[in-house]
């Protein structure tokens, strides 16, 4: 018997928690102690992963300290037949880091769903050298999978300091349909992983009774003051506040 599509997304949420739970745990004390000794969250993904950095950022109930890295040119906001080109293009994540105000201080999430192409791998490499610590948001059986198009031959998930694997098959696509697979899953196991990421930080800052630096909705009462007082000491560090 065939499973559903909701069956097979639930079957992927377990698989993606029994891989990642240490992980999740060593992100989750890393990215605290990032934020409680003044430093940001940075998040970056080209093509259709950069909807992470988007998630991240100024979202209800999400983080407040994010700075996203974002280019329109190598999002789905621009043409494929731009965006696509740019992705696996040298020296474009230089430019954006460079641009970026990032520091060693700061941790950067990068998305990548199959992490051969140039943009995440040099955004990877260029953190290395300065010395900033890098999460990996990537299919590891995908990227094995696949040759790397970077002329270093290495892959996202052999470059960062942590790998979340989000556990999507080869192609991305979930459910087979006479061979053509279809239903996209690495946005929504993105997403899960960084929600999870999320609940354990602020899990561990409660228990130290501090308050979270959390956005409530734009469409709540008194909302806006609460956004507005927490994003105070943050506004020299993220510009887009």
């Amino acid at each position: 018997m065939e499973k559903k599509y909701t069956e097979i997304v639930a079957d992927l949420f377990k698989v993606i928690e029994k891989k990642n739970s240490k992980t999740v745990d060593a992100v989750s004390k890393l990215l605290k102690k990032t934020i409680d000794q003044g430093g940001v969250l940075y998040v970056f993904g080209s093509g259709h992963s950069s909807m992470l950095a988007e998630e991240a950022f100024h979202r209800a109930g999400g983080l407040i300290p994010v700075n996203p890295i974002l280019l329109d040119a190598i999002t789905p906001h621009v043409s494929p037949k731009i965006a696509g080109p740019l992705e696996r293009l040298s020296g474009i994540a230089v430019i954006l880091l460079d641009r970026s105000g990032i520091t060693s201080k700061d941790l950067l999430f990068i998305a990548s769903q199959s992490g051969i192409n140039s943009a995440a791998i040099e955004m990877a490499m260029a953190c290395e050298k300065r010395k900033i610590p890098t999460v990996a948001f990537t299919s590891v059986e995908h990227s094995k999978s696949t040759a790397s198009r970077h002329v270093s031959g290495k892959k996202l998930y052999q470059l960062c300091l942590h790998v979340l694997d989000n556990s999507c098959p080869i192609g991305d696509g979930l459910v087979e349909m006479g061979g053509t697979r279809v239903a996209a899953g690495s946005t929504l196991a993105n997403g899960f992983l960084y929600g999870w990421v999320l609940s354990t930080l602020c899990k561990l800052w409660s228990k130290e009774g501090k308050t979270l630096p959390i956005y409530k909705s734009a469409n709540l009462p008194d909302s806006e003051k609460h956004n507005v007082n927490m994003e105070k000491k943050y506004k020299t560090r993220i510009p887009l506040l």
